[in-house]
């Protein structure tokens, strides 16, 4: 019996090993860019520490993709702090009431000029969000305004004004915030800046038009899935677990559109944009069928296709000439190796591309240091004000030039 249970409990270590991945030795991040003598992957190099260090998660637990994007999704930052920051709320065309918050720097910026980061985040997410108050927090301690995007009906305790909630591509709201920040700070210079779904939006908005990319000086991409039409065979699998997160993430939509539905699904609303089945909708088990039933918005699609095409930025990350960095973790359990076809297409064509894919990470994890408890500075919030820092350096020298 002793025996038995001393096999049980070695299985029992092996598994839970294998699942941590303890095992696995800390990697240098993967580079992926056109020129090493480039202007801009000079300056990289030159400004980039964290590049060129090993990165290293949690001890326990850190190095399993699964537990990153879990512990980010629930948690989202360990003692996260809470920024004081100002609402700034736009009235939109269909009367939709989009908002935006803004956080001044702490200090002056060490070039002594004024920089800001305009942060679309992701999915159902805002400036409330726990990982991004701590990289407003960070970022704000290093010289720099950030503004962080709302996206519509992610507040939950603020009604929404009009029967449409955010979409995967609508690029109107970012625009707006874009447009009003070079009102209200005539002398910035923006650095967009996207998170997940946030990052899709951010590429195809600087993709859609050259007047939208002389807005900011370069770009930061986090965790983009890139193109969900492509990412549809995947989110619909079992490898990675990926069906079981969509289920989730169907879950929390669900949630928010029921929280709303008194203004989404009026007699009006559903007479004006098209009827839903809210049982269905209800009891949707997907992001992808959930989109299939809901069709009341200010753009009314003419089918699923079509509304996926506004979620696809690949044919317009092409467009882009501004800076820009990309940044995939190779253990993210929504993001598959086999959507990094795009940033691998673009960076082999523009100078200005650098993609970054770390071993670990998760899906906007990237816990770093400690055994259990890691900082409450993320390997991503370093790599933000890093990042930044490069494109603000550059801005430098082409208006010395």
């Amino acid at each position: 019996m002793s025996l038995l249970i001393a096999t049980g409990l070695f299985c029992v270590i092996y598994l839970l090993v294998k699942f941590l991945n303890i095992s696995q030795p800390c990697h240098l991040p993967e580079l992926y860019f056109k020129d090493k003598t480039s202007n801009f992957i000079q300056t990289v190099f030159t400004m980039c520490p964290i590049l060129f260090e090993s990165y290293i998660p949690p001890l326990l637990w850190g190095k399993s993709g699964h537990l990153q994007t879990f512990i980010y999704a629930k948690m989202g930052r360990i003692m996260s702090p809470l920024p004081n920051g100002k609402r700034i709320e736009l009235i939109r065309p269909d009367n939709a009431t989009m908002s935006f918050d803004v956080f001044q720097p702490h200090y002056e910026h060490p070039t002594g000029r004024d920089y800001t980061l305009a942060v679309c985040p992701g999915i159902a997410n805002s400036s409330e969000s726990l990982y991004i108050r701590t990289l407003v927090d960070h970022a704000q301690y290093n010289g720099f305004r950030v503004a962080v995007l709302n996206h519509l009906g992610a507040l939950r305790k603020v009604k929404l004004t009009s029967p449409r909630i955010f979409n995967y591509g609508e690029t109107g709201e970012y625009n707006c915030m874009i447009d009003e920040l070079k009102r209200l700070y005539p002398n910035t210079s923006i650095i967009a800046v996207g998170c997940s779904m946030g990052a899709n939006i951010v590429i195809k908005y600087l993709g859609e038009c050259k007047q939208h990319e002389n807005k900011v000086i370069g770009a930061l991409s986090f965790c983009q899935g890139y193109d969900v039409n492509d990412a549809k065979p995947f989110l619909l699998g079992w490898e990675s677990c990926r069906r079981l997160y969509c289920y989730f993430m169907a879950i929390n939509l669900r949630q928010l559109l029921r929280s709303h539905q008194d203004i989404l699904f009026t007699e009006q609303a559903q007479s004006e944009y098209g009827t839903v089945e809210l049982k269905k909708l209800y009891s949707a088990t997907s992001l992808l069928a959930i989109d299939e039933l809901y069709s009341v918005n200010a753009f009314k699609f003419k089918c699923c296709e079509e509304y996926y095409h506004w979620a696809s930025c690949k044919q317009y990350i092409q467009n882009i000439t501004k800076p820009i960095f990309i940044l995939n973790a190779e253990d993210d359990p929504i993001v598959p190796k086999q959507l990094y076809t795009t940033p691998l297409k673009y960076q082999e064509n523009h100078d200005n591309c650098l993609f970054i894919v770390t071993k670990h990470g998760g899906h906007l994890g990237f816990f770093e240091g400690g055994f259990i408890k890691p900082n409450t500075i993320t390997w991503l919030d370093r790599a933000v004000v890093q990042f930044s820092n490069v494109l603000c350096e550059l801005d430098c020298k082409e208006r010395k030039s």
